[in-house]
């Protein structure tokens, strides 16, 4: 004597188990044919924003005959080329470690190689905003003793 045949799975009837799983649904893929997540982008154009920006400020303050415009222009050059760019560095490195946990993420090894340039450029152009900067305020600071008479001429 045989055993009746059993209905297929996920077929209703009286001898499928409680703890059956309906099957698992099917993802459609996007619009592009496939379902990989790829790495952002956006660091990498503000990165290169930012450090195109710091050196036109270079450039500004360089040019500037108004000291406290020399200033204004050095520290926020500085702030966007010192600070910014490698910022956005660990942004992009972060994303993309995060991102490989999930199996269709597809990395840009690039982007993050370019946004290592452009912070090492960066932080070479946050120096001479520096340099910019610590001469206004040199001069600002000696004044500041000489009409104090704590410096003579």
């Amino acid at each position: 004597m045989s055993a009746p045949p059993l209905p297929p799975p996920g077929a209703p009837g009286k001898n499928t188990p409680l703890n059956s799983k309906p099957a698992p649904k099917i993802r459609k893929p996007n619009s592009r044919g496939s379902d990989r997540v790829r790495a952002s982008v956006i660091p990498l154009l503000l990165g290169i924003g930012t450090v195109t920006l710091g050196s036109f400020l270079l450039f500004a303050a360089s040019t500037a005959a108004i000291p406290s415009s020399t200033l204004t222009l050095g520290l926020f050059g500085y702030a966007l080329s010192g600070f910014a760019t490698p910022l956005l560095w660990g942004w992009d490195a972060t994303s993309q470690r995060r991102g490989s946990n999930n199996p269709n993420f597809s990395g840009k090894r690039q982007y993050s190689s370019t946004l290592r340039v452009l912070a090492l450029l960066g932080i070479a152009i946050s120096i001479v905003h520096l340099l910019f900067v610590s001469e206004v305020l040199a001069e600002r600071l000696s004044e500041i003793l000489f009409v104090a008479g704590w410096v003579g001429a």
